[in-house]
């Protein structure tokens, strides 16, 4: 039994990684300081966590622990925590940059040599470019966000093979499904927001089940020491999700670039390919915000 350790455990991707860890027989050491202004989804993430041997919760940031001793026998990890409230604002990038690559930094030096470590890049490393995107298109972030992560990236890519560990790289597009943020696109319309807040990346989109899927391939392939994109590859695939959430599209302005995400070499190396319908994944994300919703609801009124 492979023992994985994940960051940022109580996250969005985070809850849904460790789910399918378990269900899949993996031991699972879950790291994550709980937040407050989260705390119903937190608490339905725990109840559904919490009820197994195989996993472990750790309420702590990861830069407080021993990480010696907690990554010790680790077969792979996944380093999804990140300082993200201040990553979109300029102001404060330089402090971002400092501790997120601070913090990944300090996990390699602890990971234990032969292991994996696993990490979720993003799409916006590329800046906005028109035609077709693969991993040898080169980096131009234009936004805060993307350059904190290709500053991760570019660490990992020169510090994991001087620690004889194998790493896997992925750069996402905007996911989407049950638990995603408050703060995207998707989950505001769902919620009423007058003025949903458009999401970091547009180009393409991904629902949860398969961004879990390729994390889970990433465990077993003999492919490290890559990067991999991972997108439906087709043109306009966000904005389409709009369309199924009957949002007026003029209020959205749409880029003249027109761009799609190539998912060959996923597809080639990994096997991977995306099969959630938008229409399908928005259905669920939907109706897993009316139970949560009616929850709360009833919560309240029996305070």
């Amino acid at each position: 039994m492979k023992k994985i350790v994940v960051t940022g455990a109580l996250g969005f991707i985070g809850f849904h990684l460790c789910k399918k860890l378990i269900e899949s027989g993996y031991e699972v050491v879950a790291i994550d300081e709980m937040v407050k202004e989260r705390q119903n989804e937190l608490d339905e993430m725990r109840m559904r966590l919490g009820r197994n041997a195989l996993f472990h919760l750790i309420e702590k940031k990861v830069e407080d622990l021993d990480l010696k001793s907690e990554l010790k026998d680790v077969d792979a990890i996944y380093h999804l925590a990140a300082l993200t409230k201040y990553d979109s604002k300029w102001p404060r990038l330089q402090e971002v940059i400092a501790h997120n690559v601070a913090l990944t930094k300090k996990i390699l030096l602890n990971t234990p040599p032969h292991s994996r470590f696993i990490f979720p890049s993003t799409v916006q490393v590329y800046g906005e470019r028109p035609g077709l995107i693969t991993e040898k298109t080169p980096t131009n972030p234009t936004s805060a966000y993307g350059i904190t992560k290709l500053a991760s990236e570019t660490l990992i890519r020169q510090l994991a093979p001087e620690e004889k560990v194998e790493y896997v790289i992925f750069r996402l597009p905007s996911v989407y499904g049950p638990f995603q943020r408050s703060d995207m696109t998707y989950q505001q319309i769902l919620e009423g927001v007058d003025h949903p807040k458009m999401d970091r990346s547009q180009i393409d989109i991904l629902y949860i089940d398969d961004v879990i899927e390729a994390f889970m391939l990433a465990l077993d392939t003999e492919h490290v020491n890559e990067v991999y994109q991972l997108a439906t590859g087709k043109l306009e695939e966000w904005f389409e999700g709009i369309k199924v959430l009957k949002m007026d599209e003029e209020r959205i302005s749409k880029s003249k670039i027109k761009t799609t995400l190539s998912t060959e070499k996923s597809k080639q190396l990994l096997g991977f390919e995306a099969k959630t319908p938008v229409s399908k994944g928005l259905k669920q994300q939907k109706e897993h915000y009316e139970i949560l919703k009616n929850q709360t609801k009833v919560s309240g009124e029996s305070e």
